[in-house]
């Protein structure tokens, strides 16, 4: 009969205890394999909670940020009188607009300083951000299941703006790579998140729409409806962008402490 010399279970001939995993020949102990596709954390309603504290913290800010970004990019498609010239300019203030984003959910200042942030590596942030556009557009042309494929893999290159924006070393191609290693498993957490707010403001409207057919006190909702529609319309854009730099600030971070924590065991194993 034999026992496990570390937790004393008894044993039928297994070279690791089953109970604590201890080696019987005095290797290195088993390591059960991690699941990547479960990591456990931040769910998608926590998405959404702290992307709201921070919007109601600084509307304003965001919202100027914002409506500078798309005026700058209207100005760039007006002027730029090429699309070789305007497509990357507007692709270089989208990244910037991430970095702005997520300065807010840092709780750091909102300036214009992150908005034009790209601008000092201009090429490098323009070709990381139109490879990763060109790529789910290609995943997109595939028949029938490419509009699927598509909102996958946008999800999966979701930290390429952040990691050109932060990494002045990276590639295009590093970036997206990078990109998608740090969103498996938290990929259906981010969609939900945003799938949550358009269902919430489909369900809205909807309702407003339908108490609008009251006759008498229709014409009330109808007014209504359109005053909450001009208000998605200017706060739903930056909700969306603080989700997304939330999922980023979270999940990031915990895929890289993850990592560290795998290293460390190894160097003491």
């Amino acid at each position: 009969m034999a026992f496990c010399m570390n937790c004393g279970k008894e044993l039928a001939n297994e070279k690791f205890c089953p109970n604590c995993g201890i080696p019987q020949d005095g290797g290195r102990p088993f390591k059960a394999q991690r699941n990547q596709m479960a990591k456990p954390g931040v769910r998608s309603r926590d998405l959404i909670f702290k992307a709201l504290e921070v919007l109601e913290q600084k509307p304003l800010r965001l919202w100027g940020m914002s409506l500078l970004c798309q005026l700058l990019v209207g100005l760039a498609a007006m002027f730029g009188v090429l699309p070789i010239i305007s497509i990357p300019i507007a692709l270089v203030l989208n990244a910037g607009m991430a970095a702005v984003y997520l300065s807010g959910y840092r709780g750091e200042e909102v300036n214009s300083d992150a908005l034009f942030a790209g601008f000092k590596r201009f090429f490098k942030v323009a070709g990381g951000m139109g490879w990763m556009t060109l790529w789910i557009f290609i995943w997109g042309m595939i028949p029938l299941a490419g509009p699927v494929f598509a909102v996958i893999k946008s999800y999966s290159y979701r930290f390429v703006p952040y990691i050109m924006i932060q990494d002045p070393n990276i590639s295009a191609t590093e970036a997206l790579r990078l990109s998608i290693k740090k969103t498996e498993g938290y990929k259906g957490r981010m969609f939900l998140a945003d799938f949550l707010v358009m269902v919430a403001v489909w369900l809205v409207m909807l309702i407003l729409g339908g108490l609008s057919l009251i006759r008498r006190v229709g014409i009330v909702f109808s007014i209504l409806g359109i005053i909450v529609a001009i208000f998605i319309a200017l706060v739903l854009p930056l909700l969306l962008g603080l989700i997304s730099a939330a999922g980023y600030a979270e999940f990031f971070a915990s895929t890289k402490a993850d990592s560290d924590d795998e290293k460390e065991v190894e160097a003491k194993t």
